[in-house]
């Protein structure tokens, strides 16, 4: 009887130490299958490859730095069979990558620096002198004479002149040298040196500079 009831305990004993660990391995079980992420979750995000770096491209399943330059060199690209164009891109490469690309707006190049724009100075044409404008320095005028630098006493005589002397006087420029001429030929010559306003477009203005150095004979 003794030994009937120790055959009988070790028994017990023996399947309660069984349900025990049949236990722990179902409640574990779970925790171990969370711990394992879905390979889905680690694929990386899909590269454009209308922007795309180089490096970015090399990243891609059998792209070296040969054929992403070749990527970049092609595109834009708009959908995969357009991308298949590419030298090297073999259909098992192109159904490798695939699923890790897209196809965004084209990257936008960057120009090229502008050459140094000349100055306004250096492109502007020479500006001539104005026509009747009171020259009184030494830059000489369109027909060669040094405006206002007669000599001391020196006298041009408007009944004689030539455009070309004329031009030489303070407050007369080419169009006025010229107008006093072309007034002489029509009218006569001037009885007195103030007849010169008469002449279209000279006032006292340019009479009071240039009555100095006019006269009607001699």
């Amino acid at each position: 009887m003794i030994l009937a009831r120790t055959s009988h305990a070790r028994s017990g004993l023996a399947v309660l130490i069984a349900v025990i660990f049949i236990g722990a391995y179902f409640i574990s079980a779970p925790t171990a299958a969370q711990t394992k992420k879905p390979a889905s979750a680690t694929k990386q995000n899909p590269v454009d490859v209308n922007s795309a770096d180089l490096k970015t491209l090399e990243t891609l399943p059998g792209v070296g730095p040969t054929l992403a330059q070749r990527i970049v060199d092609g595109r834009p690209y708009k959908n995969v069979a357009d991308l298949g164009k590419v030298k090297g891109l073999s259909k098992s490469k192109l159904a490798a990558i695939k699923d890790d690309v897209t196809f965004g707006p084209v990257a936008t190049a960057k120009e090229p620096a502008a050459q140094p724009a000349q100055t306004a100075q250096s492109k502007a044409p020479p500006t001539a002198p104005s026509a009747g404008a009171g020259n009184t320095g030494t830059t000489p005028t369109p027909t060669g004479h040094p405006s206002g630098k007669l000599a001391p006493g020196q006298k041009i005589n408007i009944n004689k002149a030539s455009a070309q002397e004329l031009d030489a006087l303070p407050g007369i420029g080419p169009a006025k040298a010229q107008a006093i001429v072309d007034y002489r030929n029509q009218n006569g010559d001037f009885k007195t040196i103030d007849d010169i306003k008469k002449v279209k477009g000279i006032k006292e203005g340019e009479f009071s500079k240039m009555k100095d150095y006019i006269t009607v004979g001699g």
